[in-house]
């Protein structure tokens, strides 16, 4: 079986769509699927098709309805193979994406929608009733990250650390965290955020910049590689997640992976992951952040007991064998069906 990715993106600060791309390839490459992987950051469609002819592929996957759809339609309908879209979160919560004609196309056209959960898979047929019938919902996997020494960032041992793993972007809502922690920092001296992402908007950089420049209590340190990211979320107290909105958050995969707590904001891609008090929190606003801050800074028994069940619930229900097998399940459905964007 020969399954042609197309990716958003290749290059650049390290993404979740960069992450669920590689972790999807080398699981299908291990269960024997030749794939490759074509980026649309970096290749035009000309470009893909000319891969393409000598790959033979029997089905196109894009990661990414709105930057990827398109051309994985395109490029099926051109070697009359079956087409399928994995939903991301920055497609379906992006109103610019969603309501464009050439995505309806193609979600129109795919043989499959994938989507993470099924609260996802209900928006999506909310707003893409075309595709009604052939949404399929499969959990992303997560490869625990080795716990290397120091990432180089040297967080003092008495440090209440809250770790905020995000590129430098809008919808990661950086200053969120900024502004909430500052009436905490006035009562607790030892806590410390600490934001782990590279630059993806100039613009919003700089903003934040400035807040950091107010906020002795929080420092960016930039892009951490990715292999080495399993030592910061293993020293942190607590992982944020503030994003205006998710599909299935890679971050607080991994630090729930690696038994670590997590805080994150009251959105359904989160919803899928956190179960408040059970394996993480969830909080709606500053008052509620501030507090269950307060709150998880107060017991370390707590953090243990949730950071323990996050672990197991993360373990049990996100194998990325079981991703990968599901993915070849999908394909050798739709082959055997004999689908194609013909």
């Amino acid at each position: 079986m020969r399954i042609a990715i197309i990716s958003p993106y290749s290059c650049g600060p390290m993404r979740g769509n960069i992450i669920t791309v590689r972790r999807i390839a080398s699981f299908l490459g291990a269960a024997g699927v030749e794939t490759i992987i074509l980026p649309a950051d970096a290749m035009s469609v000309a470009d893909m098709e000319c891969r393409l002819e000598s790959f033979a592929p029997d089905i196109i996957h894009a990661f990414h309805a709105g930057y990827c759809g398109e051309p994985a339609c395109t490029l099926a309908e051109r070697f009359g193979v079956p087409s399928v879209i994995t939903i991301t979160g920055s497609d379906i919560n992006e109103p610019l994406f969603r309501e464009r004609v050439g995505i309806h196309r193609s979600m129109a056209m795919a043989a499959a929608i994938v989507c993470f959960d099924d609260l996802v898979a209900a928006e999506v047929a909310e707003f893409f009733p075309e595709t009604t019938g052939r949404i399929i919902v499969i959990p992303q996997g997560v490869v625990p990250l080795p716990v290397t020494p120091d990432a180089g960032c040297n967080i003092p041992e008495d440090a209440f650390m809250l770790l905020l793993p995000a590129a430098l972007r809008e919808v990661k809502n950086i200053g969120f965290p900024l502004r909430a922690l500052a009436p905490l920092v006035r009562k607790s001296h030892n806590l410390l955020l600490v934001i782990a992402g590279g630059v993806i908007d100039q613009e919003y950089a700089d903003s934040i910049r400035e807040m950091l420049a107010a906020a002795p209590f929080a420092s960016w340190i930039g892009e951490v590689p990715h292999e080495q990211m399993g030592a910061l979320y293993a020293r942190a107290d607590v992982v944020l997640n503030c994003s205006h909105n998710e599909g299935m958050s890679n971050s607080l995969l991994e630090a729930m992976s690696l038994a670590r707590p997590v805080l994150a904001v009251d959105i359904p891609g989160n919803r899928s992951l956190v179960h408040d008090n059970e394996t993480g929190w969830l909080y709606r606003d500053e008052a509620g952040f501030r507090e269950l801050v307060t709150r998880i800074m107060g017991d370390a028994t707590l953090r243990a007991e949730v950071g323990r069940r996050a672990g197991e619930y993360v373990q049990s229900n996100f194998s990325p064998q079981i991703e990968a097998d599901r993915y070849i399940e999908l394909y050798t459905v739709l082959l055997k069906k004999g689908h194609s964007n013909k």
